[in-house]
């Protein structure tokens, strides 16, 4: 009987093992951030896939620590950026396997386009609040409300409760200061169910052109606070906190 158990942890142990080194293997599974907005990558056997605002990476492979395949846009709107409606992409793993360098060639483009599209791995956490001595739990977000950074930028959100295959459409009205200058913009984004406590969405002017992208993390510090990161058309990827000053439901635009 002895042996036997022995036998069993014995294969056991091996196949944990060889589990673990298979799952290490992959390293660009996950959330990237990266300046048009998060790049979410998943793999089916040796296929891989991914989704970043308004559009989806297609038909990739990995090659010697390189990811290339294809990338089409899903949003109509003008295209303000290099990277058009769709075309090709290749991302360089760093030795670290934390960050990518990223390079693109639209449709119309000859020759990879100058303007990168480089990564860093999203590691993100919400800490969990003690509801009672032996029972951690991570707090319920709500991003209903009326929040304001340190700086004076006001953010105005909007948990719209309209849910679709785990997404849940999220609007919001802000303002903050761009180049020194106070701006206003509606924002279009969503959270899902996997991760309620995390917020991406769209910037938009009035005009209904698209000109950045946030995402931002409810409870990463503290409840009732979120931080995050805001993208504008240029390379800045200013960080941005913020507190909820009210809970009452804003009055936003839907679109």
């Amino acid at each position: 009987m002895k042996n036997s158990f022995k036998i069993l942890a014995t294969v056991s142990v091996v196949f944990l093992l060889s589990f673990s080194m298979y799952a290490q293997t992959d390293s660009w599974s996950g959330a990237w951030d990266t300046k048009y907005g998060k790049v979410t990558i998943t793999k089916n056997g040796r296929a891989y896939a991914g989704t970043f605002p308004k559009g989806q990476l297609i038909d990739a492979r990995e090659q010697d620590g390189v990811l290339i395949g294809k990338y089409t846009r899903l949003d109509r709107a003008p295209y303000q950026n290099s990277l058009g409606k769709k075309g090709e992409f290749r991302f360089i793993l760093s030795d670290d396997k934390t960050k990518f360098d990223g390079y693109h060639k639209s449709e119309t483009d000859t020759k990879w386009g100058s303007d990168n599209w480089n990564g860093v791995k999203v590691w993100g956490t919400v800490l969990p609040v003690i509801v009672s001595p032996n029972l951690p739990t991570v707090a319920n977000p709500t991003w209903t409300g009326t929040w304001e950074s340190t700086n004076g930028d006001i953010f105005k959100i909007l948990d719209t409760g309209e849910k679709k295959n785990s997404i849940t459409k999220v609007y919001a009205k802000i303002s903050v200061k761009v180049d020194g200058t106070i701006k206003s913009y509606d924002v279009k984004g969503y959270f899902s169910s996997d991760k309620p406590a995390v917020f991406e969405g769209t910037i938009y002017q009035a005009n209904g052109w698209d000109v950045g992208f946030m995402i931002v993390e409810y409870g990463a510090l503290k409840i009732d606070d979120f931080t995050g990161y805001m993208w504008f058309s240029d390379d800045k990827k200013p960080s941005i906190s913020a507190h909820r000053t009210s809970s009452a439901k804003p009055s936003v635009k839907i679109f």
